[in-house]
């Protein structure tokens, strides 16, 4: 399957001048058919042109039914002056958050309760930092190599982590009074950390551990933190991966991948029916006081991670018992500084 890519912009109040912006749609779509949205933010110093560059995956993606149809747009923002943060006159973040995905619902018809972010580098920091405001309005969040300065106050930033734009990044984080906690995702995170695990909102994280900017470190930050408060989260960090190279196009191939994968699962499209009466089948069987022969376990199917589970029932009651923490998605592992 191939894709359109159209170039347009739109007055937004949100901030000053037009808003450049690029789309992709499925070839032959038409707008009687409302589809999901993948809101692309960009990285630094980069533009609405980064559709260009990816077009040829999502049209691979679409193709072999990996990715499912959606509208897949991406607006051109500023670096300095911008970085998805909002200011007077030139709210970012609010024009990513609000103002474009209501302008696409306008223009092409998307489905604004099926909307995920997908955001590289600086794009990557902004996604998240959006996301974690309101977790329950988006189907999933994907990061590849986000701009996290790791730090919880400006006067921990090391000069390791501030080189080129991010020293920019963080001076305009900082701005006035609290802007450095306000503009920064482990803030966001911590302060907003109990509707995000209640949201159960799909949360991809991937860094190489060679960036050349250090994001693996902020990176690995913001995993642990995520770990600590019990929020579920894929997180991938790879060996001799650097923030360009075959690693940026392989990290967002696996970004969409992990997008799509949340798609069909918010749906019901992620297994088979036959699949779903195996689990009943487990759960009756449970509550039937375990009696007679157990049900037929596909180990590879998605239904053997509850047959696990009622199996071993009786020992995570047990467990549970003895350890409050068993019913914790992360453990609570021990300190290794002593």
């Amino acid at each position: 399957m191939s894709s359109r890519l159209t170039r347009d912009s739109y007055q937004d109040p949100l901030v000053e001048g037009e808003v450049g912006y690029a789309v992709l749609t499925p070839d032959g779509w038409t707008r009687d058919e409302s589809l999901p949205l993948i809101l692309v933010l960009h990285g630094a110093n980069s533009s609405r042109d980064v559709l260009a560059m990816l077009q040829p995956m999502v049209d691979q993606l679409w193709a072999d039914g990996s990715l499912p149809e959606s509208v897949v747009a991406c607006a051109s923002t500023p670096t300095v002056g911008g970085f998805y943060i909002d200011r007077p006159g030139n709210a970012w973040e609010s024009l990513i958050a609000e103002g474009f995905p209501q302008a696409l619902a306008k223009r092409y018809a998307v489905d604004l309760n099926r909307v995920s972010l997908l955001g590289a580098s600086m794009g990557g920091y902004g996604a998240l930092k959006i996301a974690f405001a309101e977790p329950a309005r988006w189907r999933s969040v994907a990061a590849v190599a986000p701009a996290l300065l790791p730090a919880l106050t400006p006067t921990q930033l090391r000069p390791r982590n501030t080189l080129d734009v991010l020293a920019e990044l963080g001076r305009e984080m900082t701005g006035e009074g609290d802007g450095f906690a306000a503009n920064s995702v482990l803030h966001r995170l911590g302060g907003n950390a109990e509707a995000i695990r209640g949201s159960g909102l799909p949360i991809f994280l991937r860094c190489g551990d060679r960036d050349v900017f250090a994001l693996h470190d902020g990176t690995e930050q913001l995993h642990r933190a995520l770990w600590d408060l019990d929020v579920g989260h894929e997180y991938h960090l790879v060996h001799d991966g650097d923030h360009l190279g075959p690693e940026a196009f392989a990290a967002q191939r696996a970004a969409l991948a992990f997008i799509a994968a949340a798609q069909r699962a918010a749906v019901g499209q992620d297994r088979s029916e036959a699949d779903r009466q195996r689990e009943s089948s487990w759960r009756d069987w449970a509550a039937g006081g375990r009696q007679g022969t157990p049900p037929e376990l596909d180990p590879s199917a998605p239904s053997a991670p509850v047959a696990l589970r009622v199996m071993l029932e009786p020992q995570l009651t047990e467990a549970a018992r003895r350890d409050p923490t068993t019913s914790r998605r992360c453990g609570i592992l021990p300190d290794t500084d002593g």
